[in-house]
């Protein structure tokens, strides 16, 4: 499921993203109409996978350009981690039963 921030892209929500992250980002971005990913939010499903699918995962991660990523609790620490070191600034820590709110700027109101 994605949502269209306006003023900012692109925001693909996933579950448990069995069928990886980076294929349910490209896909939201193939149907997107030329939109850029703003933010990625929910499970990655990485907290079992080898550290080979982890830096592959965050290379193509980096090459779909989110500002914003809010990995889920089966992301696993070390894909957060990973993210936190390679992309300082990026990570969200993301929690069941906290709320986020995306803002628009006051003037694409």
């Amino acid at each position: 499921m994605s949502g269209w921030r306006q003023d900012k892209g692109l925001v693909v929500f996933t579950g448990c993203s069995h069928a990886g992250v980076v294929n349910a980002s490209r896909h939201a971005l193939e149907l997107g109409g030329g939109a850029p990913l703003y933010a990625v939010v929910g499970g990655f499903h990485l907290a079992d996978a080898p550290e080979e699918k982890l830096e592959k995962t965050l290379e193509d991660l980096k090459a779909l350009g989110p500002k914003l990523l809010m990995p889920g609790h089966c992301t696993g620490w070390r894909f957060k981690f990973k993210i936190q070191q390679e992309l300082a600034g990026f990570l969200v820590p993301c929690f069941s039963g906290n709320r986020y709110t995306l803002q628009s700027h006051p003037h694409m109101l």
